[in-house]
């Protein structure tokens, strides 16, 4: 049993809910983001991309008598006859989802129902949320839930239960997948590991889960891909720990395992994760990945300059030249996207044409490029809290929302630097041109396939997607000329053909969505700057040799 220690006011006492609970979870809609690809949803029949796999964790170690129903607020609303026949409501949330979340615990509350709240926002700001839930958790409760559902049956639950220790996890058990509407999403997600052994200054994950990674065993993680096959799942997989190769051997004997798992059930899924950029140093570790059809990696790449890399205590990013070790990943079978961050203390006023320089020669065309914030719970935040730079007001829910903290660069050049950034970026031609090089670089191996979608299905996106973009989009020369391109070099070639027309769609989502974020920076900027902001919003036009890059 973990250390369970109680904090806050817990001494408030509740009429026990007994042995018949009907617990209805909620997972909170998401405002759009990067991340959301709300564009690329209006061409295909699903209606979110990843499913809550918390909640549905969490729903695994319930009690076998509660009865469960689930809300994804996603792509469906959340009915008042669903909060009737709740006596407990369940929520799990990011900071990101933090307004859907207190709407639901209000409506909740306002109908008498009995509320409870967790999930990494619970875990890094509970005494934000102590006042709007009956029941606040704070931490992993994998193998402490069993206690607070007695809790919640009997006499006494408590308002805030504060897990220290971290669960093993060869202990938890599979996802509720049952749950899940499977036919509404376009990816699943599973989980092998938790915690990162870096020491990123900005990162929550280390101080939410720890700089010590646990994992499931191979086999458990095998199961729930069984599950899933079993159920009919034929898509994408999302490995959703925040560092898959953190634990480097026990993320090689799984892809081991995985490679000879999908040649067993021929190549039923695609697999995608996230990854320190140390991924180019472990070729075994590349190679296993691609022998069990990992397709494409996010790599958080954050800036190209040296000094905000030192200044984050990014150092694994050091080691070696990143736009190398990015080109060794491609070449060696991975489709690579990545994370970009500006407004570092060191950062100066050339950091966004490094930037741009940077993500148009990897050819990295999902570049998630934002302004650093200081998330509760980390070193960045307490050293900010410590000169007095926080912003105690801010209300950022992303990294495209102003800083939540006075930067040493003036605000108005930071705002207005990645405003530049995004448009130039995301300008069509341009998109579309990296994406290309994208796919030339990345060079897929014998054994990756694309998902074993049916055909049905794929003419039905593609006739959307030539609907909404070829014909209606303002960008539709820069979409033929991308898709004529792909068609004629690598029809022959279903991966590339697959990964080609996903990243096609996906400008219905990233153009707009720079265009809106840029525009919204506007309103940010403050007023006595608002003149100085240049009409030429674009960054010079970097020259690319193919022969060099």
């Amino acid at each position: 049993m973990q250390d369970l220690v109680i904090t806050g006011q817990e001494q408030r006492r509740f009429d026990p809910l007994g042995s018949s609970i009907r617990a209805l979870m909620v997972w909170p809609c998401f405002p759009p983001s990067f991340w959301g690809f709300e564009g690329l949803l209006e061409m295909v029949p699903e209606g979110a991309v990843m499913p809550p796999l918390g909640l549905i964790t969490v729903a695994a170690l319930c009690p076998k008598h509660w009865q469960i129903r689930l809300v994804d607020r996603a792509f469906e609303e959340l009915a008042e006859e669903d909060l009737e026949w709740a006596n407990l409501v369940m929520v799990s949330a990011m900071h990101a989802q933090r307004e859907d979340a207190f709407r639901t615990l209000a409506r909740a509350r306002a109908l008498g129902k009995r509320t409870i709240i967790g999930g990494p926002y619970a875990s890094s700001q509970p005494e934000v949320l102590a006042p709007l839930a009956d029941h606040v958790v704070v931490g992993e409760p994998d193998e402490t839930f069993g206690r607070i559902a007695r809790d919640l049956e009997s006499v006494t639950a408590k308002a805030v239960y504060r897990i220290v220790d971290k669960p093993d996890l060869t202990n938890t058990p599979a996802p509720r997948f049952d749950l899940l509407d499977l036919s509404r999403y376009t990816s699943m997600s599973v989980q092998f590991s938790r915690g990162c052994p870096f020491q990123c200054e900005f990162c929550d994950i280390i101080t939410i889960y720890g700089r010590r990674p646990r994992t499931k065993s191979s086999e458990q993680l095998i199961a729930e891909l069984d599950l899933l096959r079993l159920a009919g799942w034929n898509k994408q997989v999302f490995v959703v720990d925040d560092n898959f190769i953190g634990n480097h051997r026990k993320a090689l004997d799984l892809a081991h395992e995985l490679a000879a798992w999908q040649e067993r059930h021929h190549h039923p899924f695609i697999f995608h994760a996230e990854a320190s950029i140390d991924l180019a140093e472990k070729s075994d570790l590349i190679d296993a990945m691609v022998k069990a059809n990992f397709l494409y990696v996010f790599i958080g790449v954050e800036t190209p300059s040296a000094q905000s890399l030192k200044e984050t205590k990014k150092f694994q990013n050091l080691r070696h030249d990143q736009l190398e070790s990015i080109r060794h990943i491609q070449r060696q079978g991975l489709w690579v996207t990545a994370g970009f961050i500006v407004g570092f203390d060191s950062d100066e006023a050339d950091i966004f044409d490094r930037q741009v320089e940077f993500i148009e020669r990897s050819a990295i065309p999902w570049a998630m490029a934002g302004v650093l914030q200081a998330p509760p719970t980390t070193a960045l935040f307490d050293r900010l809290l410590r000169e007095g730079r926080l912003i105690k007001e801010s209300t950022a829910t992303s990294n495209f929302s102003p800083p939540d903290f006075r930067t040493v660069m003036p605000l108005a050049d930071l705002l207005n630097g990645l405003r530049r950034l995004l448009l130039t970026i995301y300008q069509p031609e341009r998109f579309y041109e990296r994406a290309w090089r994208s796919l030339a670089h990345w060079r897929p191996r014998e054994g990756q396939h694309p998902p074993p979608v049916t055909v049905l299905y794929q003419i039905e996106v593609a006739l959307r997607s030539i609907w909404i973009q070829g014909v209606r989009a303002p960008y539709r020369t820069a979409y033929w000329k991308f898709l004529i391109r792909l068609l004629a070099r690598w029809s022959g070639d279903r991966r590339k053909i697959w990964l080609g027309f996903v990243v096609l769609m996906s400008g219905h989502h990233f153009i707009p969505y720079a265009a809106d974020t840029a525009a919204e920076m506007i309103s940010a900027i403050p007023t006595d700057d608002i003149g100085h902001i240049p009409e030429n919003v674009g960054i010079g036009k970097v020259s690319i040799d193919p022969a060099r890059n």
